[in-house]
């Protein structure tokens, strides 16, 4: 047999007793996270003269080289870091094709060999979403501004690309629970755009039907930050109210300034009739605070508008000396300015005398006050302002747990195409195997009969209780249903009844489940995120989530609102939630059905959950009593490598079973190696 062996499309010499034994197994497209995919034990090259060539002379620990990631990872350019792209041929018969990694340079008295390891394409996905989050995925295309109209426009839109509003309840944006003030709408990112963006950015190209399908490409990851922000060095922006204030007392008089609180304002709160401001930021804020008033001094009294910190005056100016009508327009401004935690600011009119002081103060338009820090802070986003898509993404999510958190989801089988070194197949467990037993291998023939073959009841049943966990977080209806069922919202605790084992197997998501709730007298149902104490709401940054959406029409008229103001009023909204419609269920992306539902449902289903749908023949397949595994040594030849497909049913000795693994495959030398199959009970559930 001749084994050849092909690293960045150059021949690499190996020794004829180079022994590659590889490994093929299901685990590698079932369990994409913890994967190798298909890998070797250490291959050994020999230090020939063009293999020293072809790793430039790496073996000398003096020589140094300038790698261009644009150039093949191979002679001056190579890189040990960095994998190679490998090809395994046998009889001219592609056996394997993947990635090589130097492990170690072994120099014995001038003798050099190369410790090499193979891994399989789907590593290389891995390293590469591994390496990167969702943040460093670009979605600028779809920036725009915040306004009803691209909300409201957002729920008609084609699903599976652009952005979302849900109607999200985040907590104090909604009084009675009907009208909603524009800053509970957040746009939301597709998850399917999310996953075309990763392996687009990864250089891989995936097939995926399940991902072209209605419900799939409904799926969106919502905001999930406490508030809606942008990076902006404007930390503080209010106008002031034009209005009139008459006042008088005795030696002196003092009039706070009020001002219009629903423009930018950043880490603060207001009080006092909105006269003073409350810095709430964790960091002391330093910059310019400038504050321009224009207005009107009627007063025989000499004025000075003040603005002061914690009631001590920073900065004042003269607006009248005496007499009537003194038209002004007064400059405040101190910088640096530093505001910490707590620090109070704000702006008066102050005016003394002898005996009775009275005067009047009309704020005109053109009053305004600004806080610019002098370095770039969390501001929140106002109505009219501009979107920046990046800032909507869940931070510090990595791309490969986004993903592994889909294969779990659906329970998805990824493999490599077979010559396409960059091209991935996805698919369900439900989806993976053929249905079609005529297209079945027979390797009845292959099997060594002289070699011992073991049968295990059961082989794929290592645990009690099977859980399908989403994820724990701490927002109030979360945290009210975790303690009413000890257990996250959307899990589902599958029990196998064997007698041998108490052991848990867990599956686990990044995703936390997101409880739908509904109001006595409204027929909105939606999402809540926040946390509550008695009945004061309160905005909190959360953990990733995941849901569908579909536009709901027909509820009762209501209003979107800047604070007072109705800026639509419509009849449909946003939803987004676990079940794909709420009122009328069809599908949950939850794993079971939940114990406990906080609204009314009129009708539909509850059954058809991710675990029903996705896990239940799985489940079925091995807690069967007649489910077995076969473990044998089988003669397979570098023909069969080749046509290698985990998805066909493998006959022996007239028994349909599904190929699990194979071991210590010989790419150098014919030998036998070890197989495992699976006994399937139905082809079809």
């Amino acid at each position: 047999m001749i084994t050849e062996l092909f690293i960045e499309n150059y021949q690499v010499d190996i020794s004829k007793d180079a022994s590659s034994l590889l490994t093929f197994a299901l685990d590698d497209i079932r369990n994409f996270a913890s994967r190798q995919t298909t890998f070797s034990k250490t291959v050994v090259l020999p230090g020939t003269n063009r293999n020293n060539q072809l790793f430039g002379n790496i073996f000398d620990i003096g020589h140094t080289s300038v790698y261009d990631p644009n150039l093949p990872n191979i002679t001056q350019n190579f890189n040990a870091s960095i994998s190679a792209r490998c090809w395994i041929f046998q009889d001219n018969l592609q056996t394997f094709k993947g990635t090589i990694r130097m492990l170690e340079i072994i120099n014995d008295k001038g003798r050099k060999e190369y410790e090499m390891a193979l891994n399989g394409e789907l590593t290389s996905l891995n390293v590469a979403l591994s390496g990167g989050y969702l943040t460093d995925l670009d979605f600028s295309a779809y920036d725009h501004e915040y306004l009803e109209t691209n909300i409201i426009a957002s729920w008609s839109a084609t699903p599976g690309s652009g952005y979302y509003y849900p109607l999200i309840d985040y907590g104090n944006y909604s009084v009675l629970k009907h009208d909603w003030d524009i800053r509970t709408f957040r746009p939301a990112l597709y998850v399917k755009e999310y996953i075309d963006k990763m392996f687009e950015a990864a250089n891989f190209r995936y097939e995926c039907d399940l991902f072209n399908t209605d419900r799939f490409k409904k799926l969106i990851v919502p905001h999930n930050q406490k508030r809606l922000t942008n990076l902006s060095n404007l930390a503080f922006d209010v106008i002031g109210e034009t209005t009139t204030y008459t006042t008088s007392g005795t030696g002196f008089i003092g009039i706070q300034v009020a001002f219009d609180v629903f423009n930018v304002l950043g880490d603060f709160t207001a009080s006092g009739g909105d006269t003073i401001f409350t810095y709430t930021g964790t960091d002391t804020l330093t910059g310019r605070i400038e504050v321009r008033v224009n207005g009107i001094w009627n007063s025989a009294a000499s004025g000075e508008m003040r603005l002061k910190k914690n009631g001590i005056v920073i900065d004042s100016v003269g607006i009248g000396s005496g007499g009537a009508f003194h038209f002004f327009s007064a400059l405040l401004s101190v910088d640096p300015a530093n505001i910490a935690t707590g620090d109070t600011l704000t702006v008066e009119l102050f005016a003394s005398g002898f005996g009775t002081v009275s005067g009047t103060l009309t704020i005109n338009s053109g009053t305004r006050w600004t806080i610019t820090a002098s370095t770039q802070i969390l501001v929140p986003i106002d109505y009219g302002g501009d979107i920046n898509m990046s800032r909507v993404i869940p931070v510090n999510i990595k791309q490969v747990d986004f993903l592994t958190s889909i294969v779990k989801l659906f329970n998805l089988y990824i493999y490599e195409d077979p010559f396409d070194e960059r091209k991935l197949y996805i698919k369900p467990y439900v989806d993976f195997y053929s249905t079609d037993t005529s297209n079945a291998v027979d390797w009845s023939y292959k099997l060594d009969r002289n070699q011992p073959v073991r049968i295990k009841p059961m082989a794929e049943l290592t645990s009690k209780t099977y859980k399908f966990n989403y994820k724990d977080d701490n927002d109030y209806w979360n945290d009210l249903f975790k303690k009413r069922y000890n257990k996250s919202y959307g899990t589902y605790i599958f029990d196998s009844n064997v007698e041998f084992t108490s052991q848990n197997t867990n599956t686990d998501l990044i995703f936390s489940g997101t409880p739908l709730v509904g109001y006595a007298g409204e027929d909105k149902i939606y999402p809540t995120i926040y946390k509550k104490s008695g009945t004061t709401e309160e905005q909190i940054d959360s953990n990733i989530r995941i849901m569908q959406t579909k536009k709901v029409e027909g509820v009762t008229s209501w209003d979107i609102l800047d604070a007072v103001t109705v800026l639509a009023t419509v009849t449909d909204y946003g939803y987004a939630g676990h079940f794909d419609d709420p009122d009328f269920p069809d599908n949950d992306l939850n794993f079971g059905a939940v114990d406990e539902l906080f609204f009314t449902l009129p009708g539909g289903s509850l059954q058809n959950t991710q675990f029903n749908i996705y896990w239940s023949p799985y489940m079925a397949e091995i807690t069967d009593k007649d489910s077995r595994m076969l473990t044998g040594k089988f003669y397979l030849t570098p023909k069969d490598i080749l046509d290698l497909d985990f998805s066909k049913y493998v006959y022996v000795d007239g028994v349909l079973y599904r190929l699990m693994k194979i071991s210590d495959y010989n790419a150098s030398m014919p030998d036998t190696c070890t197989v495992e199959l699976i006994r399937v009970i139905n082809t079809v559930y």
